[in-house]
């Protein structure tokens, strides 16, 4: 059962990797290329990661969990105030497209995770709920991006509120 769902697990993880390496060469946005380009180098190594894991099942060994990490990370409401001044007014099409897309697949994947982590128990319901944990922070900050890339009144899935009416 293990090895099924870190199949599985590796198909979502690759093709939510190539949408975030095809942003990077698509998008013409440089902070929009630096984000895209962490997203799909975090991607990169769950794909290491699962594949590693994948042969230590074939060998009956044991996983160490220490070697899934992550580098995102949802910014603090400081770091939001930073990035703020620095989104571009108007973002291209191509990169709300991206972010749209990528949105829906980062949902998607933590789905996967969360449903298989009640198939599972022990070490391996451990590593899931760890691959959870990540893509839900993914999920956080694809969320963060397009909301400032739709200037939809929304912060985080917050309506903003204006003080002044």
């Amino acid at each position: 059962m293990s090895q099924k769902i870190f199949n599985q697990a590796l198909v979502y993880e690759k093709k939510i990797r190539d949408l975030y390496i095809s942003a990077v060469d698509t998008i013409d946005d440089e902070r929009g290329k630096a984000i895209f380009k962490g997203l799909a180098d975090d991607e990169q190594s769950h794909v290491d990661f699962l594949e590693y894991a994948l042969d230590i099942l074939a060998s009956e060994g044991e996983i160490d969990i220490n070697r899934l990490t992550s580098a995102i990370r949802v910014p603090g409401a400081a770091e939001i105030e930073k990035l703020t001044a620095r989104i571009p007014e108007q973002m291209l099409g191509d990169t709300k497209r991206v972010l749209n897309a990528a949105l829906a697949l980062e949902v998607e994947t933590s789905k996967f995770y969360a449903d298989a982590i009640t198939k599972t128990s022990g070490r391996i319901a451990d590593i899931l709920k760890k691959f959870y944990d990540i893509e839900q922070r993914h999920v956080d900050v694809v969320q963060i991006e397009l909301d400032h890339a739709m200037d939809n009144g929304h912060w985080f899935n917050f309506m903003e509120i204006d003080m002044e009416d």
